[in-house]
């Protein structure tokens, strides 16, 4: 029986990001949901088969911080990485709280987001811990 493609699901408000994230996921052989909202994310009917979220910080509706805060309060906490800006201690350490375990600041550089995918999805952690960046 064929194995099954690991699930990562997107929020990211800004169209380019969201974009080039499902592309380069893709090419990765991820199946990929990308989601314009946090809001549309946690409304996803795949959400508890999902293998990794990619959270943006600062979005409108429903920021990454809120949606893991949602989810926990559902009694699901999916691995989750942070995209930001601003990847301040006070931010990092808000993100562990909430069940994220990676944190990265754009521009992000090198593979360091396709790093942490793949590591969170293959051993369930993040590599080298929350503090990546």
């Amino acid at each position: 029986m064929p194995q099954r493609q690991s699930l990562v699901l997107v929020a990211n408000d800004d169209d380019a990001m969201r974009n080039a994230l499902q592309f380069a996921l893709r090419l990765e052989n991820f199946e990929v949901r990308a989601h314009r909202s946090g809001a549309e994310l946690v409304a996803d009917p795949d959400l508890r088969r999902a293998d990794c979220l990619i959270l943006k910080d600062g979005m409108p509706d429903m920021d990454g911080l809120e949606v893991m805060r949602f989810l926990r309060a559902c009694d699901l906490v999916p691995p989750a990485i942070l995209l930001t800006a601003n990847a301040t201690p006070r931010l990092r350490a808000r993100a562990s709280a909430a069940g994220i375990l990676l944190v990265l600041e754009k521009p992000i550089l090198d593979n360091a987001l396709l790093d942490g995918v793949l590591t969170i999805v293959q051993h369930g952690h993040a590599p080298g811990g929350l503090s990546a960046t």
